[in-house]
């Protein structure tokens, strides 16, 4: 009788293969060999399971933005308002090695993003999420007095630039990044300046 093959999962390993090789070398470091090879198949069996390394690449991205996505609902279930949002941005910030692993993914991807419109569009769908979040967020704490009433829209844009920000320095050079500062640097902005 033959083996029943497992479509998704075999799915699931080809896209951590890809993780574990954007993290080691990068966007431009991977081919079509070496992520069979990771994965532990023949280059042509790729081809059943993606249309190519764009597809790949792809799915890559979404699981990155999946596993926020899982993180920040998890973190953020019991909280409101300022609580909430500062939560939201923790868990886009690269404040554990897992997220920063996860950034210096995603900052490969964002490489790929500027020509793949496809790549571009969930980037930028998730991004657009993100910040209708933190705007309901930040109204919400603002309603509670929580945080000062205040241009809201622009409040957002600069939270998501300065977490995109921390995102390369983190992946870039960690030494300037730590924790506390990242923290520091997000509170400054919740509360009108430093």
């Amino acid at each position: 009788m033959p083996r029943l093959v497992d479509h998704d999962e075999r799915r699931s390993a080809i896209v951590a293969a890809a993780w574990r090789l954007l993290a080691a070398r990068g966007i431009d470091g991977i081919s079509m060999r070496d992520l069979a090879t990771e994965a532990g198949y023949t280059n042509g069996a790729l081809s059943h399971y993606f249309a190519g390394k764009d597809e790949i690449l792809r799915t890559a991205y979404e699981y990155v933005i999946e596993a926020t996505n899982s993180r920040i609902a998890s973190a953020t279930r019991r909280r409101t308002g300022r609580s909430a949002l500062r939560t939201l941005c923790h868990e886009l910030m690269p404040l554990t090695d897992e997220a920063t692993l996860e950034a210096r993914i995603a900052m490969s991807l964002w490489q790929r993003a500027m020509t793949d419109t496809a790549m571009a569009e969930v980037n930028n769908a998730a991004v657009a999420e993100w910040k209708v979040r933190m705007a309901q967020l930040w109204n919400e704490a603002v309603a509670a007095g929580e945080l000062p009433a205040r241009d809201i829209g622009v409040g957002v844009e600069l939270l998501m630039t300065t977490i995109f920000g921390l995102q390369v320095t983190a992946v870039l050079d960690p030494r300037t990044t730590s924790r506390v500062d990242q923290i520091r640097l997000v509170d400054a902005i919740l509360d009108g300046g430093p």
